[in-house]
């Protein structure tokens, strides 16, 4: 059974232990809802795709790997609407 679960931390979490996790945001440039299916497993991101430390997010983001976009994305924190877990 899957529930919606809306803790930035879990989701933080969860992005860094599975391959893959639906979440909902709202987009601060346009309050638009976004749908993202992310990751931050090593292992499900192409190697060319690696963080390589140039890169700099700030506290109140949480950055993930978009699997549908293939690129790095972040979100504000307290954007986050929530996120399914399975159980």
């Amino acid at each position: 059974m899957a529930t919606i679960n809306n803790d930035i931390d879990s989701l933080e979490r969860a992005l860094n232990e599975r391959a893959e996790v639906r979440f909902v945001y709202v987009k601060r440039a346009d309050n638009s809802i976004r749908e993202a299916i992310g990751t931050r497993r090593l292992d499900c991101i192409p190697k060319f795709r690696h963080p390589t430390g140039r890169g700099r997010t700030r506290p109140r983001q949480l950055a993930y790997y978009d699997l549908e976009c293939e690129g790095w994305r972040s979100l504000c924190r307290s954007q986050l609407l929530g996120w399914i877990e399975d159980e």
